[in-house]
């Protein structure tokens, strides 16, 4: 096992994991080894961390649509919501949600848990609004005229000629 110590690690971290990813190294600091550098494959297990939230890239108008018109049909059921698309986006969407005038809070924040387990605390959604593709600011207003529109005895705003 090869053995290096902290700082040749600090000063040459690339060098010393290459030779990690051939096999075990020790890191020595003030003579007493204190950690060990494994390579990936080795380790035989796939970590069980999760992976830090990404952009969910190819959000389109059509997804938006189908977005809304779940928000809007009233229809909060996880099994329905589930199976709408990624759990995580409309996890934070109903998280969006629990803080709009006509949504109930607790039902709402109950579905982003069941969703994503974790969504409705205050971090993980403030990284779900940093990575997200849905904005507030144009979703909030699209699902406010969608329950117009659904509304019964709404009147029709398409004006004939």
């Amino acid at each position: 096992m090869n053995t290096v110590d902290a700082t040749h690690l600090k000063n040459h971290l690339g060098s010393v994991l290459q030779q990690a990813s051939l096999g075990p190294v020790a890191i020595e600091r003030h003579g007493r080894v204190v950690a060990y550098l494994i390579p990936a494959r080795a380790t035989g297990t796939r970590s069980t961390r999760r992976r830090p939230p990404t952009a969910v890239h190819g959000w389109t108008r059509r997804d938006e649509d189908r977005a809304t018109a779940l928000c809007a049909g009233g229809d909060f059921r996880p099994s329905r919501w589930l199976r709408a698309g990624d759990p995580r986006l409309l996890a934070g969407i109903a998280t969006m949600l629990a803080s709009e005038h006509g949504f109930d809070r607790t039902r709402m924040l109950a579905l982003a848990e069941r969703l994503d387990p974790g969504m409705s605390t205050a971090a993980n959604f403030a990284r779900w609004l940093a990575t997200s593709p849905v904005h507030a600011a144009r979703f909030l207003p699209s699902l406010r005229a969608r329950m117009r529109e659904s509304q019964p005895g709404a009147p029709n705003p398409v004006r004939r000629k």
